[in-house]
């Protein structure tokens, strides 16, 4: 086993229930708008270049942080916040990083009106800090519970 292949348990912590909920919602619904991307370039239609770049890259992490997501075990502290204790493996730590990137091109181009999907920046900034969170303990820093920015 390499170095890279060991899973270490990752712990969410604090996380806004509705907003957490939001933001899984999101990832799901560009997940289909990037799959309905691929499939009308698929069958031959004109895609934009850089949606299509975007798709193609998005969809496959979006699917692997997703199992990981929903393998993870989820307790509510009945008032509101989730915590979520799940593992990745240091590995995982650049998918991590490129779904970030990727992420960041599809508000882009959302913006830009080639998208149906809507971007809230309440989400984007829970999964920015998601990203960053899991990215930091993967590389061995202890959980910190998540603290809103407004």
């Amino acid at each position: 086993m390499r170095p890279d292949d060991r899973a270490r348990t990752i712990v969410l912590d604090g996380l806004p229930e509705a907003l957490f909920r939001a933001a899984v919602g999101y990832l799901d619904d560009a997940r289909r708008e990037c799959q309905l991307v691929l499939v009308s370039h698929g069958q031959g239609h004109r895609t934009e270049a850089d949606l299509g770049r975007v798709a193609n890259g998005l969809v496959p992490d979006i699917e692997e942080i997703g199992d990981a997501f929903e393998a993870a075990e989820v307790t509510s502290d009945g008032a509101g916040s989730l915590r979520l204790t799940g593992s990745l493996t240091i590995g995982q730590a650049a998918t991590i990083e490129d779904l970030q990137v990727q992420l960041v091109h599809l508000r882009i181009l959302a913006r830009r009106g080639d998208l149906l999907l809507d971007s809230d920046p309440e989400i984007a900034a829970l999964l920015t800090w998601i990203w960053e969170e899991i990215s930091d303990q993967l590389h061995g820093r202890a959980p910190r519970p998540y603290r809103s920015v407004g």
